[in-house]
């Protein structure tokens, strides 16, 4: 209950406080509660131009949505070798469901902010908030859809 009266507090103050989450596309169907839950577990961290962020072997301990810079991927699950990632994409999360660590090496290019949320915590949430949970599910599955259908038609224009 104390959850519900210091979402509807905050919302009071600034009522789209939450909202600048919805440009990650794992997070776009949640509505401002479920964004006031997300938030209570994200934690921003920056990154020095060729920081690491994590190699290959590391254990996945959290998912990052990029807010500013660009961040390489190096790693088997990407067609050419590696991706560049920009603001409002994240990485991470195809290792969640894989092997529950890192298969790929990530470095940021420039000075990077992320917003980091723990595996723990991400599927915390999920498990008490089951509707959440399903809004993020089909994101995940759409985004891997994406990302499936760009494997097999790279020079389709329509992603």
């Amino acid at each position: 209950m104390q959850q519900y009266i210091d979402w509807f507090k905050s919302i009071l103050r600034k009522p789209d406080k939450y909202a600048h989450l919805k440009r990650f596309s794992l997070f776009k169907d949640l509505n401002s509660f479920e964004l006031y839950l997300l938030n209570n577990h994200l934690h921003t961290r920056n990154y020095k131009a060729g920081e690491v962020l994590f190699e290959p072997g590391y254990p996945l301990e959290a998912i990052y949505l990029i807010e500013k810079g660009e961040i390489e991927i190096i790693g088997p699950s990407h067609p050419s070798g590696h991706s560049i990632l920009k603001k409002n994409q994240f990485l991470g999360l195809m290792d969640m469901f894989h092997e529950n660590i890192r298969s790929s090496k990530a470095t940021a290019l420039c000075d990077v902010q992320v917003l980091a949320v723990s595996q723990a915590d991400l599927k915390e949430l999920i498990d008490k908030n089951p509707r959440m949970g399903v809004k993020i599910l089909l994101a995940v599955c759409s985004s891997f859809s994406n990302y499936i259908f760009h494997l097999a038609n790279p020079g389709d224009s329509k992603q």
